[in-house]
């Protein structure tokens, strides 16, 4: 459904002259993401004061959406996964952060490992959206300036005894980072399996 949306939106720019048509794919996966995301935005703010965790949401979604943005990450293929993967995902974190607002030594080593994985393979891109070698170079350094602010920004609320918004940053990182090994494996080791299964495929219908 949100595909068609995507579709009808670029369609119509297309006809009254706006985009090329060249450029079909491209702006259909940007549509679809900001469609993805606004409808994310407003399912965390129904949830949020549904479920009492509105202000952890908040500090995590801030934390995690512009580093997330520069880091890249795992991205599920259909708009509608995306939804509802992003949607459980922060109200699990809002509501974990809420019940459980005090860092602990296992958290801090969460943490410190998240660190470290991000700046090592930070940006992992998707098929969908393939980087040229100076746009990975300043995907990187944006993606380090972030992750730099953030722990700053940690360390911070440690030191004024606000416990939660720490663990908020905190939690957004350690997702971050699984997000990138898991986006690594996605298009890496499964994308070549796939591959290989398409054209195993495609042989025995020749055959």
């Amino acid at each position: 459904m949100l595909e068609k949306i995507s579709e009808r939106l670029f369609n119509y720019q297309c006809k009254k002259g706006m985009l090329d048509d060249k450029e079909h794919r491209l702006y259909v996966y940007a549509y679809n993401l900001l469609i993805c995301r606004t409808i994310v935005y407003l399912l965390i703010v129904v949830f949020g004061i549904c479920m009492g965790s509105l202000k952890e949401m908040i500090v995590f979604l801030l934390a995690f959406v512009p580093l997330r943005q520069y880091a890249g990450g795992i991205h599920l293929e259909k708009a509608e996964k995306c939804i509802v993967a992003s949607g459980i995902l922060i109200c699990i974190s809002g509501q974990y952060l809420k019940y459980f607002p005090i860092p602990t030594v296992s958290t801090f080593l969460w943490w410190i490992v998240s660190v470290g994985v991000i700046s090592m393979i930070a940006p992992v891109e998707c098929s969908n959206k393939k980087l040229e070698s100076v746009e990975r170079k300043v995907y990187k350094k944006r993606s380090w300036v972030l992750l730099g602010i953030e722990s700053l920004s940690i360390l911070i609320t440690l030191l004024m005894d606000y416990l939660w918004i720490s663990k908020s940053i905190m939690v957004s990182q350690v997702i971050i980072s699984m997000s990138l090994i898991l986006g690594i494996l996605k298009e890496n080791f499964f994308g070549v399996i796939l591959v290989n299964t398409n054209q195993l495929h495609r042989g025995e219908k020749n055959e």
